[in-house]
């Protein structure tokens, strides 16, 4: 009781973090997950209160089976976003309406969010989470992951200079590349309903 009543009037640092079972079990150094998650619940400890918000979208959404699909590819050359694609997969399909639910429960009001990628801000401003502030979660790229990482950030925009920033300041770095799958909150397809406007 007493952490919701302290997060009720502050500006709450939080991580909505997605689960990666080949970092976090396995320990493949293959991407940054695990010590995202790692810098996240540090950074909470020295500035609490603080949540994390853990949701079970293995590698971004496809699935672990065809998450081990896509770095078989990989292996072969291709980045995370090709390899998705070489799979008839979408790049990125995370669905993030259960992380406005459970800020709302807990009474959050705003929240410091502790991200390296733009999509995730705008996608949870438009189910209403104010987010006042972005804190970076740079993990230092490694001899197995370097690839990764330059990909983030030169095909997805990820910010990785290791600087903070408003929100504001996020908003004019370009538009992601590739396509996305999105989700109404009825968990249909919202795809299935889009009409093609008029040219």
């Amino acid at each position: 009781m007493s952490v919701l009543i302290a997060t009720r009037s502050l500006q709450v640092p939080l991580r909505v973090h997605d689960a990666c079972f080949t970092s976090e079990v396995l320990g493949s150094l293959k991407c940054d997950c695990s010590g995202q998650l790692q810098l996240a619940m540090e950074y909470i400890q020295q500035h609490k209160p603080g949540i994390v918000i853990y949701l079970q979208q293995e590698g971004r959404g496809i699935g672990l089976a065809n998450k081990i699909a896509a770095y078989a590819l990989q292996e072969k050359g291709l980045d995370t976003v090709d390899a998705n694609r070489a799979l008839g997969l979408p790049d990125d399909c995370r669905e993030y309406s259960s992380v406005s639910n459970i800020l709302r429960d807990l009474g959050v009001k705003s929240v410091k969010l502790m991200t390296n990628n733009p999509r995730k801000i705008r996608v949870l401003e438009r189910l209403g989470v104010k987010v006042l502030e972005r804190l970076p979660c740079i993990v230092a790229p490694g001899a197995l992951n370097v690839h990764y990482l330059a990909t983030k950030r030169l095909r997805m925009s990820h910010l990785l200079e290791g600087e903070g920033s408003t929100v504001d300041d996020d908003q004019d770095k370009e538009e992601l590349e590739g396509q996305f799958c999105h989700w109404n909150h009825d968990g249909e397809s919202a795809l299935s309903s889009f009409v093609e406007p008029d040219r």
